[in-house]
């Protein structure tokens, strides 16, 4: 069966069949929508990179390990201190005895613990120089009490005032743990104590993922089931840090996609109404892109189960860009019905007629959602699959659907009055759908070398700045990427509030770095400083602390202090106390070294310090903290790839490599992944419409002409894009290769229509104006939706999308019949035209 017998019998079955077709299609839409119902949104960053990149399996081994450690700050508040260090260990206790636990590596409520752990440890806190001194000091003043040794400083006096001259010892012994004590009250709260905050480490990602939703969710439930109210009317708990701020940004995105796409869809139908001056045109340029839409999420929701966050506006995009099939199909249609053909018959020859644009269109336009599947990032590959689905669908359903759809909109139009039927499509004088399809008909004959000179030069002017900007296109400060309402919201405000009370620069701040063997850490904290010293640029980290940097040194070196003390104690009888005032005994007591003093292991510290540096099984040592210096911004792109450069690739004297993981090399790993499949996925596009149309025109002329328009509208929308000073990032791309295959469809199809109507292009933009403007129109508004998004990535996507639309239309309406015009590619043939207008006839 040839193709053209295939397309009639699709028709003729719709024709014949119109409730069978549109009945089967809308029960499959139906189920369709159902089963995607289900789908989910993960805005985890970690859901963009490929799953075999070094740096998403480095954290994936860490997540298995220690989990991810972000943090949830909860922020008690209320007039009374007592109230809220009440409910601060209400909320500790009922967490521990929670299932709530085994989600989290530690919980960090008060210092309590640590501060008698160093109180009781002082001696060995100090230096080993003090606890000497100290020592040669106590036995000299000994000596001197006991008359053994003369004064012969004179200052006796002096140092009875002071205990044996051990006040000086004590204050420096205080100091020690007074710099491991930023909270005296033992709770982490402001001066005033009408907030406390805990800070709670997870070990979930904080970047997006379910996971994080539902830890959050079940520490709401567990304060909502204390009733904070009953320790004080007062009290508001405040929730922050990063599962909080994760949250906040998911909900936005999720609530932003909903209204966006509502909103797009009313803008589409609403604007073909206009069009075709009638309600009626929804349902038959409705159904087909909302049947794609559908089993494209039905797909996605069976393939894979959620969508990323470049996923979550597709159902907009794929609506705003599937539209255009049936809208040109239909207007194929009403032109037809308007040359007075009988409609079973002007239904076949519609399709037929505009079978080869709407193939072409479906193919580019599969063709740039396809071309991101060929790269690994997942931003891109998961989007293009899904889209590649959807606008597929969206052509297939329409050719049995649109006709039948016809069929019974027709029937049901002629049994209601007149004013409800639509109005049939009228051809002007000269075969123009209205007079700006006119005007710019004639305008584009009369003068092509005008329109052709005005866009060349503002196709100079805007590639003028490509050279730099496509040097290095690349967005890396990633507070233009994020969300602005999340960082302003009630998340961020707590977070900002909780910071304040911690303060800056403690030593378990920072980035979590995990080795594989305790052993490690020490050589590994060496080089990455000693990496980190050679940038070029400057060192960024300022210390890196292990779980060594909490004990009193190294096993030797506390023998030897233990050694010492154990001189002190002996010194202290009670024949030498005996000789002391009530008041000094006091001071001195306090300041015998207790029996109990040992060497202290990583085991031996408190639950809150020895949790931060532990494995979920238990191992303890295996992990580091990255601080770098104040004013090192964590959100800028070179900062992070140069934070990468010093983490990964650890060799070790041995030979062994370990590879640590942090958020910054996932973050590097991004931008090399956007470095790395960005060009591929272009090249991919262009190569593959280049390909299409040169096959479809059969024309070399016509080829060319098609595709030195695509190429003008790409390039103006790039330059405008390097003249505003925007970037490119892991969203926004995606506008690049969309653009090569939807943006060669205007121009394709002016010069398609020509070549139908004996290559009158005059005639053919008369006819067709109004049609690719509305297709232009309803793609835009699906870009558009990507406006209500909060996240800017998001926004800068729907934004250079948008560009691309209107430059490519422009250059399609105004330059491609110019440059037809002035080339001689499109010279009117007469017995071609008078056998179409003979065939409308029959």
């Amino acid at each position: 069966m040839s193709l053209r017998k295939l397309v009639d019998a699709l028709v003729n079955l719709g024709n014949r069949r119109p409730f069978l077709v549109v009945g089967g299609a809308l029960l499959l839409m139906i189920a369709s929508w159902w089963y995607a119902s289900r789908l989910q949104i993960r805005s985890d960053v970690m859901e963009l990179l490929p799953r075999d990149s070094p740096g998403f399996m480095a954290f994936e081994r860490r997540l298995e390990r220690v989990g991810g450690g972000a943090t949830i700050f909860v922020l008690v508040e209320s007039p009374e201190r007592a109230a809220n260090e009440r409910f601060v260990d209400e909320l500790h206790a009922a967490i521990d005895k929670s299932e709530l636990r085994s989600s989290i590596s530690s919980i960090e409520s008060g210092t309590k613990d640590t501060r008698a752990f160093f109180e009781d440890n002082k001696w060995l806190y100090a230096s080993l120089e003090d606890l000497e001194e100290a020592d040669n000091k106590l036995d000299r003043q000994i000596a001197i009490k006991s008359g053994m040794v003369e004064d012969l400083e004179g200052d006796s006096d002096a140092t009875a005032e002071h205990a044996l001259g051990m006040d000086e010892f004590e204050e420096r012994f205080e100091k020690k743990v007074k710099e491991r004590d930023e909270f005296p009250t033992g709770y982490f709260a402001n001066p005033a104590g009408t907030q406390l905050a805990m800070r709670i480490f997870t070990t979930a990602s904080g970047m997006g993922g379910t996971n994080d939703e539902r830890i959050i969710d079940q520490l709401q439930e567990l304060i909502s089931n204390l009733k904070p109210a009953s320790f004080h009317p007062e009290m508001k708990i405040g929730y922050g840090g990063d599962i909080p701020n994760a949250k906040a940004e998911k909900d936005s995105l999720v609530q932003e996609a909903l209204i966006g796409t509502v909103i797009a869809a009313v803008l589409i139908l609403g604007g073909v109404i206009w069009f075709y001056g009638s309600p009626w045109a929804l349902i038959l340029v409705g159904f087909p892109p909302l049947f794609g839409v559908g089993c494209a999420y039905a797909f996605a929701t069976y393939q894979y189960g959620y969508v990323n966050s470049s996923g979550a506006f597709l159902g907009a995009i794929i609506l705003g860009n599937g539209v255009n099939y049936p809208i040109v199909l239909y207007s194929r249609y009403k032109e037809f019905r308007a040359r007075g053909m009988e409609p079973d018959f002007a239904r076949r020859e519609a399709v037929w007629n505009a079978f080869r644009a709407e193939l072409v269109g479906s193919a580019v336009a599969s063709i740039a959602y396809g071309s991101l599947t060929v790269t690994r990032f997942r931003g891109f590959s998961q989007f293009g699959v899904i889209g590649f689905v959807g606008m597929l669908l969206v052509w297939i359903s329409m050719i049995p659907c649109l006709p039948a759809l016809v069929v019974l909109v027709e029937r049901l139009q002629a049994r209601m009055p007149a004013f409800l039927r639509e109005k049939p499509a009228v051809l002007g004088e000269d075969e123009s759908r209205g007079p700006i399809a006119s005007w710019v008909g004639d305008l584009t004959a009369k003068y092509p070398r005008v329109f052709v000179g005005v866009a060349t030069a503002i196709t100079l002017v805007a590639a003028f700045k490509l050279p730099t900007f496509l040097k290095d296109p690349w967005e890396y400060d990633f507070d233009k990427l994020g969300s602005q309402v999340a960082r302003k919201g009630g998340a961020f405000q707590v977070t900002t509030a909780v910071d304040l009370i911690f303060g800056k620069g403690t030593k378990l701040d920072g980035s979590l770095v995990l080795v594989d063997k305790i052993e490690q850490a020490p050589l590994v904290k060496a080089r990455i400083l000693d990496k980190d010293r050679l940038d070029r640029e400057g060192a960024l980290i300022d210390d890196i602390t292990t779980i060594d940097d909490f004990l009193p040194g190294a096993v030797d070196l506390q023998t030897k202090k233990l050694e010492v003390l154990e001189r002190i104690r002996e010194r202290l009888t009670p024949r030498v106390l005996a000789r002391l005032t009530e008041e000094e005994q006091q001071k001195i007591t306090k300041m015998i070294p207790p029996e109990t003093l040992k060497v202290l292991h990583p085991e031996d510290l408190p639950r809150l310090l020895k949790s931060r540096f532990s494995e979920r099984n238990g191992t303890v040592g295996t992990v580091l903290y990255i601080r770098y210096k104040e004013g090192v911004s964590r959100n800028d792109g070179h900062n992070l790839l140069r934070m990468a450069a010093a983490l990964e690739g650890i060799v070790l004297p041995d030979g062994t490599r370990v590879d640590t993981a942090s958020r910054a090399t996932v973050f590097a790993e991004m931008i090399r992944s956007l470095e790395r499949d960005g060009p591929l996925a272009t090249f991919v596009a262009f190569a593959a419409v280049c390909v299409v149309v040169v096959v479809a025109t059969s024309s070399i002329k016509g080829a060319v002409s098609v595709l030195v328009s695509l190429i003008i509208g790409v390039v103006w929308m790039l330059g405008g894009a390097a003249w505003r000073g925007a970037h490119l990032n892991f969203l926004n791309f995606i506008a690049l290769p969309i653009t090569f295959g939807i943006g060669s469809e205007y121009p394709f199809n002016i010069f398609d229509r020509s070549r139908l109507l004996g290559q009158d292009v005059t005639r053919a933009l008369k006819l067709h104006l109004g049609a690719v403007t509305l297709c232009s129109y309803t793609t835009t508004v699906g870009y558009a939706s990507l406006l209500f998004a909060d996240n800017q990535a998001l926004r800068s996507f729907g934004h250079l999308a948008i560009a691309g639309e209107l430059t490519c239309l422009v250059v399609a309406l105004f330059f491609l019949p110019s440059l037809l015009h002035m080339i001689g590619a499109h010279d009117p043939d007469p017995s071609k035209a008078a056998e179409l207008q003979a065939s409308a006839i029959q």
